[in-house]
């Protein structure tokens, strides 16, 4: 067996094996001293400085937790108010019909655009029905999941529905489930908002706004302000969730009713 082994070639590999030494320097950072170096893979790495490895095992672990969280809000998003029309929503889809929704849209892209988590904004759209309110929420929403924030769209009513549903012992998620996800998720979309409600209803929504003061929500409606705000209970419900909102109002016909021919 020994007559196999050939030193010069075992020389060759170790000298293939052995890292290059790029430069040596002091740490900004930390202080230390280091020597940087790379291997014939590309693969780099400094002796005596543990910056790199440690800023690099907290981006693992963020990137860990977004996916865990994503991973929570999807299984909850499998019981989201989608309907055909808004699943296909896109900006690109969505054609105003006059000057008002023209700038409706572009306040609308530059929300989607410069989405900032630590920048917290909200919108309010409001307009009667078949003007593209949830069109456009959808667009947003859409735009800023794809840049790996998490979301959520619910229509109000069935949101309500939902947390009666977790009483039931069958019930496939909790009230907590719920909460969690509602309070936790980046960006809230609260479909079809309005204030016809029974106690209990009344009761949720007080608590989901004081989960979400703070945090980006996009509200659409048909309602006015002063439909929205006829009690004392709903002024203040109103007023938690307008905290750093920008209200739309949109205008024109309902689109619903293009093509509709009334037979005499």
């Amino acid at each position: 067996m020994n007559g196999l082994f050939n030193p010069k070639l075992a020389n060759k590999l170790e000298q293939k094996m052995q890292p290059k030494l790029l430069e040596k320097g002091n740490c900004e950072k930390c202080g230390r001293d280091y020597e940087e170096y790379q291997f014939k893979n590309g693969y780099t790495y400094r002796l005596g400085c543990d910056c790199d490895m440690i800023e690099h095992g907290k981006e693992l672990t963020r990137n860990f937790k977004q996916r865990q969280k994503q991973k929570e809000i999807n299984r909850i998003l499998s019981f989201s108010s989608e309907n055909e029309e808004t699943k296909n929503a896109t900006f690109e889809t969505y054609i105003p019909e006059n000057k008002n929704q023209e700038k409706a849209k572009v306040i609308c892209e530059r929300y989607a655009n410069s989405f900032d988590k630590d920048n917290k904004q909200s919108l309010l759209l409001q307009g009667s029905f078949g003007l593209g309110k949830s069109h456009l929420a959808m667009s947003i929403l859409k735009e800023v999941k794809d840049k790996n924030y998490s979301v959520l769209f619910i229509n109000l009513t069935e949101l309500i529905s939902k947390f009666r549903s977790t009483f039931d012992k069958d019930s496939e998620y909790s009230e907590t489930d719920l909460e969690r996800a509602i309070g936790q998720v980046d960006l809230m979309v609260f479909d079809d908002f309005g204030m016809n409600v029974t106690d209990y209803g009344m009761s949720k929504l007080f608590q989901i706004a004081e989960s979400r003061v703070g945090k980006h929500n996009i509200i659409t409606t048909n309602l006015s302000v002063k439909e929205l705000t006829k009690t004392k209970d709903q002024q203040r419900l109103f007023s938690r969730l307008m905290s750093n909102t920008t209200g739309i109002t949109l205008e024109g016909d309902d689109y619903r009713m293009k093509g509709f021919r009334s037979l005499k």
